[in-house]
């Protein structure tokens, strides 16, 4: 017969420990399905590459330690997780059916405090991009970036002290340039109307502030519902770009897609981390979404130019 183990045995004590600390650490994952309850809850939903790795941690401990309530906990977390991650980064299926001409979008919060600029001003001009929107742009940034205006005639920068002034440059010739606001956010969005390939379309480029507190989630999401709505509004196709301070499965991004206009696989791998890209905490909150017909047939993360954003490199086509 087995030695039976005391009850208060290290072993014991040690897989409780444990058990408790990868439950607390799986807690994350269910808690980000309430954020419509509370701001900080929804804090929780934006982790999701991050619970993904705690739960195979998690599973390979329980099998190995055969801790079967743990082990549930784990399974139905890795599938939550799997199937949120996977959703988000489905492909949009008529963007193979794209051809022909492509219009050329870059995308770049460039960090207000980033000394780069030279390397982002090389960068931009490499990419040979028809429309470059850029954010945290103060006062410095835009003679830095000025530049561009050779190459880009057609722009519309607006500096700020604090990390919301943002830029517009285009090659082609735009109607109705303006700034606007959603909602009473208080942060001004870029907006514009152009014709390309023969038919007409319309940019927004948005920089909500982060959700740090009850009063920043507030305006975050009033303006990320109000954007939704205006685009709905607007009964034309729509590209919306910048980096929206949520992730797609965040309280804001559900409140901008509410409009049911801007198509979730139009994001193109949305769930892909373009924030702190690297390290723990990163976050996929940059994003591109568009209205039919527009299709972004092409969205790639480009490389580190010294700001804790990664830029969105996209390709928008015409859905046949």
């Amino acid at each position: 017969m087995p030695e039976k183990r005391p009850f208060l045995s290290a072993s014991v004590r040690w897989d409780g420990f444990f058990d408790v600390i990868l439950l607390l650490a799986l807690a994350g994952t269910w808690l980000g399905l309430l954020g419509h309850w509370h701001w900080a809850l929804d804090l929780f939903s934006h982790f999701r590459w991050q619970y993904l790795g705690i739960c195979l941690l998690a599973l390979g401990w329980t099998l190995w330690r055969k801790r079967r309530f743990t082990l549930i906990c784990s399974l139905a977390s890795l599938l939550l997780n799997g199937w949120l991650i996977g959703r988000a980064s489905l492909p949009d299926p008529a963007a193979s059916a794209v051809q022909g001409e492509v219009l050329k979008v870059v995308s770049l919060n460039v960090l207000t405090s980033n000394p780069n600029k030279e390397g982002v001003l090389n960068y931009l001009r490499s990419q040979n991009a028809d429309i470059i929107f850029l954010m945290e742009v103060d006062a410095v940034w835009a003679e830095a970036m000025r530049p561009l205006t050779e190459t880009h005639p057609h722009h519309l920068m607006r500096s700020q002290r604090d990390n919301f002034g943002s830029a517009l440059f285009s090659r082609l010739p735009l109607e109705n340039l303006r700034l606007v606001e959603h909602g009473d956010s208080g942060i001004l969005s870029i907006q514009a109307d152009l014709k390309w390939a023969d038919r007409e379309l319309t940019l927004l480029g948005a920089h909500p502030v982060p959700p740090m507190g009850p009063s920043m989630a507030w305006r975050r999401d009033v303006q990320l519902k109000a954007m939704g709505e205006a685009v709905r509004d607007l009964k034309r196709p729509t590209l919306v770009i910048g980096d929206l301070n949520a992730t797609p499965w965040s309280r804001g991004m559900r409140l901008l897609m509410e409009s049911e206009v801007l198509g979730h696989r139009s994001t193109a791998a949305a769930s892909r981390p373009t924030w702190k890209v690297g390290t723990i905490f990163a976050l996929p909150i940059d994003h591109a979404l568009c209205t039919a017909p527009l299709v972004i047939s092409s969205r790639v993360i480009g490389p580190d130019l010294g700001s804790d954003h990664r830029p969105q490199e996209l390709e928008l086509g015409w859905a046949p």
